[in-house]
């Protein structure tokens, strides 16, 4: 009996340094089509709701407070208000949380859309059409939208995005 338990705690020590540290955002938020999904959760963070709760949530979420919370007034929607965190905003209009940009490699984004992600690899999961704009070559797969500084297949994902967004074209 006393090996067995001398296994085990073997084990556990093993297994304790085995698991990378991922970071507090890849573990704990997922980006989609409707909003933010805590993982290993039920509960979510769609969008439609007050800023105040849901930058309560997600900061408790991902263990940090924003780094910062600007208004653009200059926006065509009308004033929008950005809340930040390191390489995730959250975009809300009259108080209401409207969409979500992630131009973080370390933040996956529900469908495994990724930034770094080349247009060839898109290609390969069956991303696509890709089409040419004033910000670059966009895309859109299951509802979330990304950008390519390039045409070429080599051309890495730059920014992912979905609901309202600033972006001037």
């Amino acid at each position: 009996m006393l090996r067995v338990l001398a296994l085990l705690a073997v084990l556990a020590g093993c297994s304790v340094g085995a698991v990378p540290d991922m970071g507090p955002r890849v573990a704990r938020l997922v980006p989609d089509s409707g909003g933010l999904q805590p993982a290993g959760s039920d509960l979510r963070i769609d969008f439609g709701r007050d800023k105040a709760g849901v930058v309560e949530a997600v900061s408790r979420v991902l263990g940090a407070r924003p780094g910062s919370d600007v208004v653009n007034a200059e926006c065509g929607a009308g004033p929008v208000n950005t809340v930040s965190w390191d390489g995730l905003d959250l975009t809300f209009m009259d108080g209401d949380f409207l969409g979500w940009i992630v131009d973080d490699a370390a933040l996956a984004v529900a469908g495994g859309l990724r930034v770094g992600q080349t247009r060839a690899a898109l290609e390969a999961a069956g991303v696509g059409p890709f089409r040419d704009t004033s910000l670059g070559v966009e895309f859109e797969s299951g509802g979330v939208f990304g950008l390519l500084e390039t045409d070429g297949g080599d051309a890495p994902v730059t920014l992912l995005w979905t609901g309202l967004t600033c972006f001037f074209r």
